[in-house]
């Protein structure tokens, strides 16, 4: 019996297939969806990641010539605003070049696990009470510590990734989402930076970059499947991270060396935006008036 992967599926059709002990022809209909899918994210990940790795350090190279007269001027060289300017765009970038990457490394290894997935194989990488149904997570506002409703039969692939692959799902999904966002937001610095000589003009192109980057987000709040918006998701893949080193914590150290790395990046982010250490600055300009 040939089943097109557009009918994805039925609840008659479904009732046949188990009649006929057809739930393997089922999932191999999502898995192929399910590759699809992972397919479809990694593959713009890698282009936005080449990119992001290019353009990465822009900022921090000397001006242009035809700049140099007006940033003299201006003081650019040793002003603050300016300075955190390119540094902030430096660190979207990394963070986004950082989330992209690591979409595509999980999006290779779910697809080689999908390659030789069967339904008696499958095992969660984080064991938790999934199985979740649209309805159920509207409910509970996206499960963030709460109780999870169990669905039996998966009726779409989105539920069967749920069921097999969550902590995969959400992780490429916030991740992807959330580099496009830092991605965005940057060019918009890089913008006001880069025409930085034709104040109206720079500041019209960023408020178009930043207008693109607060319509992705409220699209993405008003349409995102399964968790109920970015927050949720923010949400669900923190607690999905946090449950997936938990588990692997008597495995070896990596686990917890990642934890660690992660929590002195936001550590070390916070006290760099609230006390900027630029005085370095204004020492190299006293030691170039003693020269």
């Amino acid at each position: 019996m040939k089943i097109s992967t557009h009918e994805l599926i039925s609840p008659v059709s479904r009732g046949i297939l188990s009649i006929r002990g057809g739930a393997e022809a089922v999932d191999s209909i999502y898995i192929r969806s399910a590759v699809g899918y992972f397919n479809n994210l990694r593959v713009p990940a890698a282009v936005l990641m080449s990119i992001i790795m290019k353009e990465m350090f822009t900022l921090q190279n000397t001006p242009t010539a035809s700049m140099r007269k007006w940033d003299a001027e201006h003081g650019v060289a040793h002003s603050k605003r300016w300075r955190i300017l390119r540094y902030s765009y430096l660190l979207l970038m990394v963070l986004a070049f950082s989330l992209e990457t690591f979409t595509i490394f999980v999006a290779t290894q779910v697809l080689t696990e999908l390659a030789t997935a069967s339904a008696q194989k499958m095992v969660p990488l984080v064991p938790f009470e999934s199985n979740i149904s649209l309805v159920d997570l509207e409910k509970v506002g996206g499960g963030f510590f709460g109780k999870i409703g169990v669905k039996k039969d998966p009726q779409s692939m989105v539920d069967f990734l749920i069921a097999n692959f969550e902590f995969e799902y959400a992780t490429c999904r916030f991740h992807f989402v959330t580099g496009i966002l830092c991605f965005t937001f940057a060019t918009a610095l890089r913008v006001r930076y880069a025409l930085r000589k034709y104040s109206d003009l720079s500041m019209s192109g960023m408020c178009c970059l930043l207008a693109v980057t607060t319509g992705m987000l409220t699209y993405t709040n008003a349409k995102t499947i399964t968790y109920g918006g970015y927050v949720n998701l923010l949400k669900r893949q923190l607690q999905l991270s946090g449950r997936f080193l938990l588990a692997h914590v008597r495995s070896g150290p990596l686990s917890v060396i990642t934890a660690i790395l992660a929590c002195l990046t936001v550590i070390y982010a916070i006290l760099g935006s609230v006390s900027p250490e630029f005085a370095y600055f204004e020492l190299d300009d006293e030691d170039n008036k003693k020269i």
